[in-house]
């Protein structure tokens, strides 16, 4: 949760310095655009740091959504691995305890481990009260824990798909600026001046393909992560399902006659 916030925070920050700045820079940028242009036709090849200034404002906030579609991709490969959300280390010691039913270990490691196998295990063993293993009501907890699980572990996901899907929108408003701009020009009568028409033509292409850049490997991202994620998910249940079973024959056998009581 904690995380999520810290990065939705940053990517409006970025949306807001990118799009505040290209308000105070944007006529000087837009200036410039044809003596950009025209130099790097003249000189026959075009820097990087050109083409930005060739593209216009709109490549502010293109340059902030790549920003935040690299961070939210940086996250995801980081917490969506399997012994990040599953925590395999842990399941031996889980399932010793539950087999001694000692309920209050099981708690303790859940609560100091957070992630989504314990959290929802953890949700399940807190239904346990006076040493009575209520199955239905902890089901139901651990229902409801994995179900505000995976809407919390898909928010960075989702605002990654945001951001791959925004950043050709906002390549397509530079290619309809620059497109204006070009039959503008036409209008005054420098369709015989390509120089003039220059600027407006390569910022039209530039943001396209600026656009283009990001979203991409901004989609393959948010499609392998999601795939991961699911995958993480479905193998959570099935441990965490297995530890729930250790704990029911082992509190069955004790309703049998064993010496053995659930320690809260």
């Amino acid at each position: 949760m904690k995380n999520t916030r810290t990065i939705l925070a940053l990517l409006f920050v970025s949306f807001a310095i990118a799009l505040g700045t290209a308000n105070v820079f944007g006529q000087t940028a837009t200036a410039g655009t044809n003596t950009a242009a025209a130099a790097a036709q003249k000189s026959g090849d075009m820097t990087l740091l050109d083409m930005w200034r060739v593209g216009g404002p709109v490549m502010w906030p293109i340059g902030a959504t790549s920003i935040a579609a690299l961070a939210l991709a940086v996250y995801g490969f980081i917490n969506m691995r399997m012994d990040k959300m599953l925590r395999p280390d842990l399941v031996p010691a889980l399932q010793e305890a539950l087999n001694n039913l000692n309920v209050s270990d099981a708690l303790t490691i859940c609560n100091g481990n957070p992630s989504y196998m314990t959290n929802v295990l953890g949700a399940g063993l807190q239904r346990i009260s006076d040493g009575i293993v209520d199955v239905s009501s902890m089901e139901r907890a651990m229902e409801e824990a994995a179900i505000e699980e995976v809407n919390e572990g898909m928010k960075p996901l989702n605002n990654l798909s945001v951001c791959a899907q925004i950043a050709p929108m906002l390549g397509l408003l530079g290619t309809v600026t620059g497109m204006i701009g070009a039959f503008n020009k036409i209008g005054m009568g420098a369709m015989g001046d390509p120089e003039k028409l220059a600027g407006d033509i390569g910022e039209a292409m530039i943001t396209t393909a600026a656009g283009l850049i990001v979203a991409i490997p901004g989609m393959f991202a948010y499609f392998y992560l999601k795939g991961q994620y699911n995958s993480n998910v479905s193998k959570g249940a099935r441990l965490i399902g297995n530890l729930l079973h250790h704990l029911i024959v082992t509190s069955r056998r004790s309703d049998g006659g064993s010496s053995s009581e659930i320690k809260m």
